[in-house]
């Protein structure tokens, strides 16, 4: 009995269909967190045309995503939150599912934003109601964002990673991972 060839179209879902506000980027070899808002990694694609590269994932035959090879300096005003003391680096290694390390990094934000460490690109205004400025207030501050968390394994600044983040294009999710 033959069997049927998987399919292996690819379907659009990446940085530039996503409604995100910030990105972050948890880069495992160099330990570091590359924080962009994410229009600016959308402008460094339009204007830089990077090269498009495949991505697969083990027990999986094919691509299972596609996505471009952006260079860190290309993304204006982005951050590198160097984070080597998160207890957790340990448990991440190549070989677990994608499911598996994205938890681990999107764990490895929280850690970061619990520390104050996160940076967060927010609206903000002086109060001039005389009743607020006498109660103490100076500044309100608005900030409700969506961040999109990122486990780019090998990417980052080198020597250590390629020099490259992946900012995703299209996937196609054989295994049924989120």
């Amino acid at each position: 009995m033959a069997t049927r060839p998987e399919n292996q179209e690819l379907f659009e879902y990446g940085i530039h269909t996503e409604s995100s506000d910030i990105r972050a980027h948890v880069c495992v070899l160099n330990k570091v967190l590359y924080v962009f808002q994410t229009r600016m990694g959308v402008e460094a694609i339009e204007r830089e045309n990077p090269v498009l590269k495949d991505a697969s994932q083990d027990g999986v035959n094919g691509r299972t995503a596609e996505g471009w090879l952006v260079r860190t300096e290309w993304i204006g005003g982005l951050r590198r939150l160097r984070f080597s003391s998160w207890p957790d680096w340990g448990l991440f290694n190549e070989k677990l599912s994608t499911s598996d390390k994205g938890s681990l990094a999107v764990g490895c934000v929280i850690a970061a934003m619990k520390e104050g460490r996160f940076p967060f690109w927010i609206d903000a205004a002086e109060d001039d109601r005389e009743n607020v400025q006498r109660s103490g207030t100076d500044i309100l501050v608005f900030c409700k964002k969506k961040v999109q968390v990122k486990c780019d394994y090998r990417g980052g600044d080198r020597p250590l990673g390629t020099g490259n983040l992946f900012l995703q294009k299209a996937e196609r999710n054989p295994l049924r991972r989120r």
